[in-house]
């Protein structure tokens, strides 16, 4: 009787036991899960601790570093793109570069006027005349609208350099007036600005207002800054390409066209 009273003794403080000894395991198992959450090396605390430190960030230079980032990718492609149309790998051949600007405008001056008269596009495409400053362009501005094209082009500034020479002023002024036709008559129509190509210096030696092309071009950059146009920078084609020029300087032969096409087709997603 003894030993069955024993025995039912400890079979009923066995539970007992284990009561009190899994609570302190619990305990410490909490313990150390809360401190955990709290220390650096949790990644729920680290994760909470950004999206606070990005909520209290200023939006504008989240901005801003995102712009930097776009910029440089946008910078590095056309890098890289310039360096295919000076190799050849990226030079439409002639069937190509008349597809890709089919339905879009070019309007300019002399050096745009070549673009036709060397055969690579037709007049239905290129709306240009010699010697034509921005200003006067009033005649081919409308052509160009009448086409009712899905790009315009724009190229203008070397006869303006010698009819304004250092105050570049009128000049944008003038240019700011026939894009906002374009704008106005064709809304949502893309527009890109070719900048002045650089000039020789035995060209400026002849005629000094030539000089002024870099203060043009800053310009007109600006310009397109505030129009919402996108500006062409072909200066990477002849600046070790000195033997493009025309024995004028300030012209370009044939072998300059379809670099120059096949940059602005690229540069405006035309191919």
């Amino acid at each position: 009787m003894q030993t069955k009273a024993r025995t039912k003794s400890r079979g009923s403080s066995f539970p007992v036991l284990l009561i009190p000894v899994a609570l302190v395991v619990i305990g410490l198992i909490l313990f150390a899960v809360f401190r955990g959450f709290g220390s650096k090396s949790d990644p729920c605390a680290e994760t909470v601790a950004r999206l606070e430190a990005m909520e209290a960030a200023d939006v504008s230079q989240v901005e801003a570093d995102l712009d930097k980032v776009i910029e440089a990718a946008a910078a590095e492609e056309v890098d890289s793109l310039q360096e295919q149309i000076l190799s050849g790998e990226a030079i439409l051949d002639n069937v190509a570069i008349r597809q890709a600007f089919s339905g879009t405008a070019i309007i300019g001056d002399s050096i745009t006027e070549s673009i036709w008269e060397y055969g690579y596009l037709d007049q239905d495409v290129v709306v240009s005349h010699r010697g034509l400053s921005v200003a006067n362009a009033d005649e081919q501005i409308d052509t160009a609208i009448s086409l009712s094209p899905y790009v315009v082009f724009m190229a203008f500034g070397s006869n303006d350099l010698e009819t304004y020479e250092e105050n570049y002023t009128p000049f944008i002024d003038a240019y700011r007036i026939q894009i906002q036709k374009l704008q106005e008559a064709l809304p949502g129509v893309p527009i890109y600005i070719n900048l002045i190509l650089p000039i020789q210096q035995s060209a400026i030696d002849e005629r000094p207002a030539l000089s002024y092309y870099p203060e043009y071009n800053e310009a007109l950059k600006s310009l397109c800054s505030e129009t919402g146009c996108t500006y062409i920078d072909n200066s990477f084609i002849t600046q070790d390409n000195q033997e493009l020029y025309e024995p004028d300087g300030e012209h370009v032969i044939m072998e300059y066209y379809p670099k120059w096409l096949s940059y602005m087709a690229a540069i405006a997603g035309l191919v």
